[in-house]
């Protein structure tokens, strides 16, 4: 056609309600027509969107399930009033038109595909009616293209067809990487946050224990005690919740270090699922990019695949190694703080006195016990321990050329270290992220300048001694 003859293309029409109907007929036609050729017919272009204007025209997809059957369905839909454009230079598709003057309808447009075609993509028409703002865009672009190319179709379509790769790139990269560690970072940083809600409820259980001492109202008790038990069950909800987010972050990290790493995808349907386990939205978030997230710049492989864990074990054995001391430290200040009180307040104080202080301490101590601040600085430290033995295994490793089932366990060995963990105390990151950057930027530089000497290409330990 040329552009005068596709002049009519170019103009956007209001909504019109009977083109679906106009639609399911027209489907029918079809059917009864092509036998015993199977299809699948898709309403694609703007029409197919409710409320969405568009070119005076029905667009369809008929995917073709044996393409073998195309030379006999092009000559039936033939019968049936559609004339073929032999200009359409595409092994994979046919294009026919039929012409028709019915109210606003110009036209209707067959676009004839074999299967997974990517001619017959049809998630462009899916985005647009799922995401109300694209469709509005979609819809001003085309009211603007419209004005400025009035006559020129090969500009407007060109114009349309920036907007429609952009959206279509977009929901390609849904199941990246980028998307995933974006995710992760999402889910982890929620996990975080509920646990430091549980660590709230569970103090606030211990103050109401703690008050309670002083109440000998039995009104008043009975309060207290319905608090404490509301309390508690939102400390199982609070938990249970930190818990999922965990676990899906988690996931995201194991599939992140291979996909990355070895520059393998799993397959869409085992990445559906994963995907499917995050709750966490991430629409306002900025996206996390494998290059921003990793240093390492090795092609994929085993050896890239070891770098990424070695990169991460670093950080995280530093970080669990100050949680614990953090956790230590708290734990001596509160042991001579309470021992200080006993020691001074105990002479002086009467009988009564003493036995209330002696339950207030009680009830703190139940709520160290509870939150298991001990478990927790023992789990940092032996965490820090596992990732310090996974960081020599990762030199041994690239000593010997990174043997492939080494460089499996040793991201298995990890990947279950860091899930054993407690989660690092949340300031713990803030202090000590300048310092880690700093060194690791260091140990960069170091391997970078090993790798043009005679020295091991792998030195992990030689900056430690700063």
């Amino acid at each position: 056609m040329s552009d005068s003859e596709r002049s009519y293309l170019i103009k956007n029409v209001a909504p019109d309600p009977q083109l679906l109907e106009m639609y399911v007929e027209e489907v029918e036609r079809i059917r009864l027509a092509i036998p015993p050729s199977k299809a699948f017919i898709d309403h694609v272009g703007s029409t197919a969107v409710p409320g969405l204007a568009g070119k005076p025209v029905i667009d369809l997809l008929v995917t073709l399930c044996e393409w073998s059957d195309a030379e006999r369905v092009v000559v039936a839909l033939t019968g049936l009033g559609y004339k073929e454009d032999i200009d359409t230079d595409v092994a994979s598709r046919r294009f026919l038109e039929r012409k028709i003057e019915s109210g606003s309808l110009k036209a209707i447009h067959l676009h004839l595909t074999p299967m997974h075609s990517e001619w017959g993509n049809k998630m462009f028409r899916d985005e647009l009616m799922a995401d109300k703002d694209i469709a509005s865009r979609y819809a001003v672009l085309k009211q603007s293209l419209a004005a400025q190319n009035s006559e020129d179709f090969a500009a407007y379509t060109v114009g349309k067809s920036e907007f429609v790769m952009s959206i279509l790139r977009k929901a390609a990269g849904m199941f990246g990487n980028d998307r995933l560690l974006t995710h992760q970072r999402a889910e982890l940083d929620r996990a975080q946050s509920l646990q430091r809600l549980v660590l709230f409820a569970q103090f606030l259980v211990a103050l109401t224990a703690a008050m309670s001492v002083y109440v000998n109202d039995n009104a008043t008790l009975m309060i207290f005690a319905a608090v404490g038990f509301l309390l508690a069950c939102g400390w199982l909800i609070l938990g249970r919740m930190q818990r999922a987010h965990r676990d899906a972050g988690e996931q995201a990290r194991r599939v992140v270090l291979v996909s990355c790493g070895l520059g393998v995808g799993l397959s869409p349907e085992q990445r559906l699922r994963i995907f499917d386990k995050f709750t966490v939205s991430v629409a306002n978030r900025r996206l996390v990019r494998e290059e921003d997230y990793f240093a390492s710049r090795t092609a994929p492989s085993y050896r890239r695949l070891a770098e990424l864990v070695e990169e991460s074990a670093y950080w995280t054995r530093d970080l669990q190694r100050a949680s614990a001391s953090t956790l230590r430290w708290l734990l001596l200040g509160v042991t001579i703080l309470v021992a200080g009180m006993l020691v001074v307040c105990a002479p002086s104080i009467s009988t009564d006195a003493n036995l209330s202080i002696a339950r207030v301490l009680i009830a703190f101590l139940v709520f160290l016990l509870s939150s298991d601040v001990v478990g927790a600085m023992l789990g940092h430290r032996d965490a820090a321990l596992a990732i310090d033995d996974i960081l020599q295994r990762v030199e041994t490793a690239a000593a010997r050329g990174y043997p492939h089932a080494d460089v499996l366990l040793i991201a298995s060995d990890y990947n279950a270290a860091v899930e054993a963990a407690p989660f690092v105390l949340p300031w713990v990151y803030s202090i000590r992220n300048a310092t880690l950057t700093r060194r690791w930027r260091a140990y960069l530089e170091n391997k970078r300048a090993a790798s043009h000497t005679s020295r091991p290409a792998y030195c992990p330990t030689g900056f430690e001694t700063e």
